[in-house]
């Protein structure tokens, strides 16, 4: 009987133990939760400002160690905290930039001087063939660079350390205007975009080459020509190593690229589109709109194309971007920020030019970059919010 005793006992106490630990469970992802879905009246600097000395024109791009900073003198990468991983001086009339993880490339639009950077900082300066147009690069520094030299279009494909991988030329008269070109993250695929004008009829016409394996198989590596007709094609993005979307006036198509491209999806969109983004797992646009409920439409969709969430703004926002699961819209003295399919976090004025922002994987801390400053924020101020 004292051994029943004991026996139901334990199990009691035991019971009692798995009860308790439920309890606290439930009660931390409640509160993650109720943190998570807060909208929030204003925010705090945490820690130091960082300053930058007063320049005519900064560019910003995200890095996977902060921020990446370039100017016409050079290119720095400054964390959260506002300390410099590392910086490169340099001379340029007219900078052009891309990044892409720690990787980044910064060329002179209309010269030869291309640097491109790894992520410790380590510097290859190139002087290309011919002037240059735009510059892309994936994440372990293959750079992707188009020039023109007044009658032809050039685009070389540079390692790293600079040492030439291809090259590939088109003309105008067979080809068209060039417009846009996108690298996949790992460098091994390249698309680019033109544009000509037939019969009175805009012609878009899209490249896609595959620089690994399957690709050999195919002159220059072109294993694939698309052709749109009456519909111009203006942005092309990889999101990643193997899915490319292509931007196009009626809206937008998802390809899948393993190797040669395929049509996944097309999406199409009937009002005009200010301005689009990708993540890595969201596509964003900006609409135009008669609605009653407002003046623009944001509409995100997930990678197969469905969406995910909608909503109506009055206002317009110059920058737009998707950062985890927050979409961050914002103009040099505003910025507004929420969460896809949940809740704003936040809406404000601010007294400070706002050049940039990006999300901390803390639910409620961003950095904002200005011209001229740095500072990690923290939001602060729960009041209740709307979808």
């Amino acid at each position: 009987m004292q051994d029943l005793f004991k026996k139901y006992k334990w199990q009691i106490i035991a019971g009692g133990a798995a009860l308790a630990v439920l309890l606290i469970v439930i009660i931390v992802f409640a509160a993650q939760r109720s943190r998570k879905n807060r909208t929030y009246e204003n925010f705090d600097v945490v820690g130091k400002t960082r300053e930058f000395a007063e320049t005519s024109e900064v560019n910003y791009l995200p890095s996977a160690k902060g921020v990446f900073r370039y100017t016409r003198d050079g290119a720095e990468v400054v964390n959260e905290k506002g300390k410099t991983i590392w910086n490169v001086s340099y001379n340029m009339n007219k900078p052009i930039g891309d990044s892409c993880g720690n990787a980044a490339a910064v060329g002179d639009i209309g010269a030869k001087s291309l640097y491109i950077f790894d992520g410790s900082g380590n510097a290859n300066p190139i002087t290309t063939a011919y002037p240059i147009e735009k510059v892309q690069v994936a994440s372990q520094g293959v750079t992707a660079v188009w020039m023109n030299n007044g009658i032809e279009d050039y685009i070389t494909l540079y390692k790293n350390d600079g040492t030439k991988i291809t090259d590939m030329n088109t003309l105008v008269a067979t080809s068209g205007f060039p417009v846009d070109i996108t690298l996949s993250n790992d460098g091994t695929k390249l698309v680019t975009t033109f544009v000509s004008f037939e019969k009175e009829h805009i012609q878009s016409q899209l490249n896609f080459y595959n620089f690994g394996d399957v690709g050999g198989n195919y002159v220059d590596g072109l294993v694939g020509i698309e052709s749109f007709k009456d519909e111009m094609v203006a942005d092309v993005e990889f999101i990643d190593n193997n899915t490319l979307v292509v931007f196009g006036e009626k809206g937008f198509r998802i390809y899948d690229m393993e190797e040669i491209q395929s049509l996944k999806q097309e999406v199409k969109i009937a009002e005009p589109m200010k301005s689009v983004t990708c993540s890595d797992q969201y596509i964003g646009v900006v609409l135009e709109s008669n609605a009653k409920g407002g003046n623009y439409i944001v509409r995100i969709y997930d990678r197969s194309g469905k969406v995910v969430d909608e909503r109506s703004m009055t206002d317009s926002f110059s920058n737009f971007l998707i950062d985890g699961s927050d979409v961050i819209l914002f103009n040099e003295l505003e910025v507004y920020i929420y969460r896809i399919g949940g809740k704003d976090k936040i809406r404000i004025a601010l007294k400070k030019s706002l050049k940039y922002v990006y999300a901390l994987d803390d639910v409620n801390e961003f950095v904002f970059v200005g011209d001229t400053y740095l500072e990690r924020v923290r939001l602060v101020g729960e009041r209740r919010g709307r979808k």
